[in-house]
């Protein structure tokens, strides 16, 4: 692996580094320090524990005109831009991702409030009509670039299909958009464009699962709880089935009769992944149960099952 000579130095030196690190941190809070961005710090993290935008007008003004925005922004992302010409291997301040051609940098979060910017180039364009529909309140501006955009909301929802109204609107400069909780989302579509907003984001309190959209077919082709602890949980089980592990058969099948129903369906499925012995008998006892909220899916899955794999069907008696 090749490594750069000043990757090498780096490494090798403690104190150019934190000089760095410091840099990038003392340039953060004197920008934090400035009257508007503080102003709008401080809104943010009321309108983060439940507090109504409406009341928050640094926030309003902020997502009034792009002006606002990029006379508020503009201060920040120079005094950055400037340290990472001088320091270019210095860590970014913020908490940032990049994936498939989307960026996104997050300018500040306060309790369950998130204000960032994001960058999406024409890789980020998917050409899949997949609409995420997630429990919470978004904002975006648009501060640069045009694409086209689909506003979509969930009218009914019946055994794993929504059925979906949607609105077409243009995007350049100025152009805002708002969803409202797990029943609304937009797709962008396909541009050769870039487009850079900034998305302001709260989460629900207790938010209920992400749900993931083929607007064509209004078929949820993914499931995902939208709490954090729970998603880790999720995640955990799946790695236990991927990994085999029988033992903790007990702990799993525990799952499925309790809690969150996301969680009950994931512990399920591993259940039936690592050992149809356990999981089969679980999975017809939720099929049976019309009062249980994961009644419809149990059925379709064992019908499926039936269909496609009579063998594994427990013995009747």
């Amino acid at each position: 692996m090749f490594v750069r000579d000043e990757l090498k130095a780096l490494r090798g030196d403690n104190k150019e580094a934190r000089t760095h690190r410091v840099a990038m941190e003392e340039a953060l809070e004197d920008c934090r320090r400035e009257p508007r961005l503080a102003a709008v710090l401080e809104e943010l993290l009321r309108y983060g524990e439940g507090g109504d935008f409406a009341h928050c007008p640094a926030l309003v003004a902020l997502f009034e005109h792009t002006r606002a925005a990029r006379d508020i922004l503009r201060p920040l992302i120079g005094r950055l831009t400037a340290l990472h010409r001088a320091y270019p291997l210095a860590q970014l301040a913020f908490r940032h991702r990049s994936q498939a051609g989307a960026h996104v940098l997050q300018i500040a979060a306060k309790e369950r409030a998130t204000l960032s910017l994001v960058l999406q180039d024409a890789a980020a364009f998917s050409e899949l009509p997949i609409a995420t529909f997630v429990d919470a309140e978004q904002r975006e501006m648009v501060l640069a670039g045009k694409a086209s955009a689909c506003l979509f909301a969930i009218e009914t929802e019946d055994r794993g299909r929504v059925t979906l109204s949607s609105v077409r609107t243009e995007l350049q400069s100025g152009a805002r958009m708002k969803c409202t909780g797990p029943r609304q989302s937009r797709l962008i579509q396909p541009s050769h464009e870039s487009l850079l907003t900034l998305r302001l984001a709260r989460t629900a309190g207790r938010p209920g699962p992400t749900r993931r959209v083929d607007v064509r077919s209004g078929r949820i082709v993914h499931r995902a709880s939208g709490n954090a602890t729970d998603s880790r949980a999720e995640l955990a089980m799946l790695l236990l089935g991927r990994m085999g592990r029988n033992d903790a058969l007990p702990v799993l099948a525990a799952r499925t009769r309790t809690g969150d129903a996301q969680l009950r369906w994931q512990a399920l499925r591993q259940c039936l992944a690592l050992d149809a012995a356990t999981g089969l008998p679980l999975l017809e006892r939720i099929a049976k149960d019309h009062a249980d909220p994961l009644y419809q899916a149990a059925r379709v899955l064992l019908a499926q099952l039936q269909r496609e794999r009579p063998s594994l069907l427990s013995e009747p008696g």
